[in-house]
């Protein structure tokens, strides 16, 4: 006899005869997946909304130059990396829920070491930050998308993402409604974690993951699966560079031009807005024209509004163009991951891997570069690094493409 807890029957055979006995299908813990959606969207607010879009415009109104708040921010994202390797490790030996809770209370720790200290202080909780966020989300989407339906699993990953995707939205409009330059901030952040950790603690734990049959795939040409790839590992790059340098440094650069606190956090907020509303516009141009063709428009119009954002702007025309870089600037590791999980290849975790770790990677390197150019040369510096890196971006599609 032979016993599949998932089928909806079992058989019997022997030589002569066969019948089978219905059983009971197998249920979505629907239950589950909600409470994990809810850890990681609120988890996002705090180790990532907090610390990666509100603390950068906490720490330039306690002085920092642009090469200082540039080695912050690269400390965020170098923190992350060894978070990323040693977390799928960690959750097999320990079990994701501790491997999450260990991210959120690094996060936490984080957030109660920078009220505290200086500058040597704030280097090394931003080390820990990005740590904390590395552990939560390694420990956390493999455990999702493992008890999600494989009918569903694109829809729940859209929707999830989605999700995480107002942090950049809430964190700075809630930190600008409560005071930016206060402790505010802080308590916003440690409080959103909070609320993680107690709905973790409602959460069963998981059963063992169970080893997936192979799944066999036609050979493919190695051409199209090379030039998809670097193609995706160039948006990757990219995308890290330029995401990093403007959340990090945009308010320094805010600063420059005699924005507020206020002002810089409502920009913030329209920036984010833009990241989360555009990604369906650009994922349906992808869709429909190709990679290449949203590449090209992504980095074409990062570059024009990097252009737009030099010269002088009305608040209106300032809202939109803000709202705008946004969906570019976010568009970038969108497309990257298109790229991963379209290139033909056995190796689908090996190519998404390899567009995250290039994505960390050089999004560590990012603020500290623009920072130490924007000590030297100014404030607007910043957009014609970024601009810069979006024309190169386009040359480099253009290459592809002929090839």
């Amino acid at each position: 006899m032979l016993f599949y807890p998932c089928l909806s029957k079992v058989e019997f055979v022997d030589k002569t005869s066969s019948f089978a006995l219905p059983l009971a299908p197998c249920r979505t813990d629907w239950l589950s997946i909600s409470l994990l959606i809810a850890v990681s969207a609120l988890a996002q607010i705090g180790q990532f909304g907090i610390v990666f879009v509100v603390l950068p415009l906490w720490l330039t109104e306690r002085g920092l130059d642009a090469t200082q708040l540039g080695l912050f921010n690269s400390t965020l994202w170098l923190g992350m990396l060894p978070g990323l390797m040693f977390a799928p490790r960690l959750s097999r030996r320990h079990g994701p829920r501790r491997v999450i809770l260990a991210g959120l209370c690094a996060s936490t720790a984080a957030l109660l070491l920078i009220p505290l200290g200086g500058w040597l202080l704030w280097l090394l909780a931003g080390t820990l930050a990005g740590f904390g966020l590395g552990l939560r989300w390694i420990g956390l989407e493999p455990w999702l998308y493992r008890i999600t339906p494989a009918a569903i699993r694109g829809q729940l990953v859209g929707g999830h993402e989605t999700m995480i995707g107002l942090s950049p939205i809430i964190a700075p409009a809630l930190a600008g409604w409560l005071g930016v330059t206060t402790h505010a901030p802080f308590v916003l952040g440690i409080s959103f974690i909070a609320l993680a950790a107690l709905v973790l603690a409602s959460l069963r734990p998981p059963a063992p993951a169970q080893p997936e049959p192979p799944q066999a795939q036609p050979n493919v040409p190695l051409a199209r699966h090379s030039a998809l790839m670097t193609l995706g590992v160039a948006l990757a790059l990219t995308g890290g560079v330029i995401d990093a340098a403007f959340n990090g440094l945009f308010p320094l650069f805010g600063a420059g031009r005699q924005l507020d606190a206020r002002q810089i956090a409502t920009l913030l907020t329209l920036f984010g807005m833009g990241g989360l509303l555009l990604q369906y516009v650009i994922g349906g141009l992808s869709d429909h024209r190709g990679l290449k063709q949203a590449t090209l428009v992504v980095a074409g119009g990062t570059l024009l509004m990097c252009a737009l954002l030099t010269r002088p702007l009305g608040h209106v025309a300032l809202y939109g163009v803000m709202f705008v870089l946004g969906g570019c600037v976010t568009a970038y590791l969108t497309l990257a991951l298109v790229a991963a999980t379209t290139a033909p290849s056995r190796t689908l975790a090996q190519n998404v891997g390899r567009i995250s770790m290039s994505y960390t990677a050089s999004a560590a390197c990012g603020p500290l570069l623009a920072g130490g150019v924007m000590h030297a040369l100014g404030g607007d510096a910043l957009l014609w690094q970024i601009g810069g890196m979006a024309a190169l971006l386009c040359l480099f599609a253009i290459g592809v493409r002929r090839a």
